[in-house]
């Protein structure tokens, strides 16, 4: 019976053989590399999953944002017909000479309440028939919440004049309105009063 003897450890002062050392350098190297590519993967993972999250919140709190400005910019009444409203238009009549061929008539300003609660800029165009029997403005409203363009027929004959909707932007995209219009004396303020609806 034959027993061996397992290996001796080497000692300190044993020779080192230049290969060993050259592979073990190798492998401590190679595995440094794997522990820095798997630090670069998990550092790649967590960048990208930040900004996944940070994307989706940010469109979560836009598409809020965008849908809490339509509904304080229109906010009709609970029944079909719509809510009433007043704009009060000013300065567009009073700077600029008379046209009746369709050109800017003046620009002044604009404040709708009811319905529509907004304010900005307005822009008025003003066409005259041949026979001065009707006069047709085209005031645009440039407000915080989109625009509404309104026209006015004013019928000079039956002393009727009316507005309605012609078309609208963001907010006011599709929004229908009809009603009267009135002046002051001087024709520098002009009142819309109707109702407005989806």
């Amino acid at each position: 019976m034959t027993v061996t003897a397992p290996p001796r450890p080497p000692r300190p002062t044993d020779p080192v053989d230049r290969q060993e050392v050259e592979a073990l350098v190798e492998a401590l190297i190679e595995e440094a590399r794997q522990r820095a590519r798997r630090r670069r993967r998990i550092r790649m993972a967590v960048v990208a999953c930040v900004v996944l999250v940070g994307a989706t919140v940010f469109a979560v709190f836009e598409r809020t944002a965008e849908s809490q400005n339509s509904s304080a910019a229109f906010t009709p009444r609970s029944n079909s017909a719509g809510g009433k409203v007043k704009v009060v238009i000013a300065g567009t009549n009073d700077k600029y000479p008379y046209v009746s061929d369709g050109s800017l008539q003046g620009i002044g300003t604009f404040k709708a309440t009811g319905a529509i609660t907004d304010t900005g800029k307005a822009l008025a165009y003003r066409t005259v028939s041949a026979d001065g029997t009707l006069i047709t403005l085209r005031v645009v409203a440039k407000g915080n919440n989109g625009t509404i363009t309104y026209v006015v027929k004013i019928d000079t004959t039956a002393g009727t004049s009316r507005w309605s909707i012609a078309s609208g932007t963001r907010a006011y995209h599709g929004l229908h309105g009809k009603g009267t219009e009135t002046e002051n004396a001087t024709y520098t303020v002009s009142v819309l009063r109707g109702t407005v609806s989806r």
